[in-house]
Formats: C-alpha cells, sequence, structure tokens
C-alpha cells in the first residue's frame, strides 16, 4: 500500500466517524426525552423561577419540618460549619 492510499482511508475513517457523531448528537437535540434535550431546557428556563432563599435552621425538628413540607420539590441542603 502506498502512502497516500494510507492517508485517504484515515481521511475517510475521519469523515465517517465525525458524520456518525453528528448523526448521534442531532438525534439527542431532536429527542425530547433525552437527557440532552431536557439539560438545554434547562439552562433555558434558568431566572424565570422563584429565586432560593437560604434559611438558617437551629435544630434537627426544623430541618424535618422544612424537609417534609416541600415533598415533590427539589431540595439542597447547605451544611456550614465554622470549623
Amino acid at each position: 500500500m502506498s502512502t497516500s492510499s494510507r492517508g485517504l482511508r484515515g481521511r475517510w475513517f475521519t469523515v465517517a466517524l465525525l458524520a456518525v457523531v453528528l448523526v448521534v448528537a442531532g438525534v439527542q437535540v431532536a429527542n425530547p426525552h433525552s437527557y440532552l434535550s431536557e439539560a438545554v431546557a434547562r439552562i433555558g428556563e434558568t431566572g424565570s423561577g422563584p429565586d432560593a432563599t437560604l434559611t438558617n435552621l437551629t435544630s434537627v425538628d426544623q430541618l424535618q419540618a422544612r424537609f417534609n413540607r416541600d415533598s415533590g420539590h427539589p431540595r439542597l441542603i447547605l451544611l456550614l460549619s465554622p470549623t
């Protein structure tokens, strides 16, 4: 095999691989149930929801009550320690 035919075959392989990657990416973006389309939709929603507030809790009972009250919604618990 000559070097030019190896280079041509390598170039065709690269083009074919790029085409496959683009097709897979296109299918992922077009599918409304894919992770990628969900991420794109959520990025577009930033800033439109209510602002998150930070609440200072002093007991575990307060934490449990707040956690149970917000059932069905995403919750983030931040534990900060002075040490």
